[in-house]
Formats: structure tokens, sequence, C-alpha cells
């Protein structure tokens, strides 16, 4: 499978990966051939000095009757210097919603702030905060799209995120701002609660919507 034909949470795991690699002081080949096992190509081949990390990036599902990935194990293995990587993308989240539904435009996204905004006045910081929320997804997913790329089957905010920081539509700086706002939402959607959390943090994930809707215009 050659690696543009990859589904995106498996490419960008690929990029992002080789870039972790790459701040350790590697070397990083992508669709690398491997020596020791001819006719293989590896998601990425990383050395550095003696050593030699194979990173192969895979779905679980995938890995059923997989041969050659066996074959690969036992070659990396018999050769000093040499470990084989195995990172596990996650399965796609399947988004269980009306038939009809369809992203909100640039109108429903300043609505949705406007909203949040309404009800942190009202003293409900909470439910102010998943609206917000849904308005900074809709935000990157636009950004995404202005990329000329699709997110179809990109349903996971993680994967979004991570999508769109690799094409370069948010920065590295924002994507750990949104990812630390996404726990946030993953507390109160799943019945958390947490101590930190106040109307000042619904007012800065407010601010940062606001910002990267204004980058659209």
């Amino acid at each position: 499978m050659k690696y543009e034909d990859r589904d995106f949470p498996e490419r960008v795991l690929v990029l992002k990966t080789a870039d972790e690699y790459r701040d350790k002081g590697y070397d990083v080949s992508l669709e690398s051939i491997v020596d020791i096992l001819p006719g293989y190509r590896a998601d990425l081949v990383a050395r550095k000095d003696d050593q030699v990390r194979v990173v192969e990036v895979r779905r679980r599902s995938s890995l059923k009757g997989d041969l050659r990935i066996h074959e690969l194990a036992r070659a990396v293995e018999a050769k000093p210097g040499w470990s084989l990587d195995l990172v596990l993308v996650a399965e796609p989240e399947k988004l269980d919603s009306p038939a009809d539904a369809r992203p909100i435009d640039s109108g429903g996204v300043m609505g949705r702030i406007a909203e949040a905004e309404a009800l942190v006045e009202s003293g409900h910081p909470e439910p102010a905060f998943l609206i917000a929320w849904s308005a900074c997804e809709a935000v990157v997913r636009m950004l995404i799209a202005d990329q000329g790329v699709s997110d179809d089957g990109i349903t996971h905010a993680g994967f979004v995120l991570d999508l769109a920081t690799k094409l370069g539509a948010i920065s590295r700086a924002e994507h750990r701002q949104l990812t630390d706002f996404q726990r946030c939402r993953n507390a109160i959607v799943h019945g958390y609660s947490h101590d930190e959390f106040n109307d000042d943090i619904v007012s800065e994930l407010i601010g940062t919507v606001r910002g990267m809707a204004a980058s659209k215009t």
C-alpha cells in the first residue's frame, strides 16, 4: 500500500511519528526500503549512530493475517542494533448522527459563539463550553477544507486537530491549546468535573474560536 493512498489518520500519525524521531536526533526516511527484508517498504526508518529503528503505523485490525509484518519482526530481531516499533492508530470513530446532519457554516459558528457568551453571562459555564467547542471543531474543519483536503472519515476530534496541524492550518501551539480544551470537553460530556474549570476557561475558548474564525475572513 503506497503512502499516498493511506487513510488520513494513518498518514497523520506517520508524519507525527517521524517528527518525534527527528526531535530525538534521528535521521528519518519515509516509505523506506528495508534491506534486510527484500521487497519490504517500511512506513519510516529512523537512524542514529548504530541504531536503526523500523517503524510501522497500523490499525490493529490490519495486522490479522499479515505474514510480512511477522517476517519483518524476525529479520529485525536478528540484526544487531535494529528494532521494530509498531505504532497502532485508533480505529476511526463512527458518528451516530442523523442522516441529514451537515457541517455548520461561518454564520452558524458565530451564532454558537454568541450563544456560548450568553450562557456564560447567565451562569451556565459548562453548556457554554460545549457549544463553544462545537464551534471550534467546525472552524478547524473549515481550515482543513481551505487546504483542499477532505476530512471525510476523520470523526474523532483528536484526528481533526492532528490533521489540521500537519497541513499547517493551525500551529503546534494552537494544537496544544486546543488539546487542553478537548480534555475539558471530555470531562464534561462524560460526567466528570474538575476544580480548575471556571468562566475564564470558557472565555479563553470563545476567544480562540473567534480568532480562528476571523482568520478565514
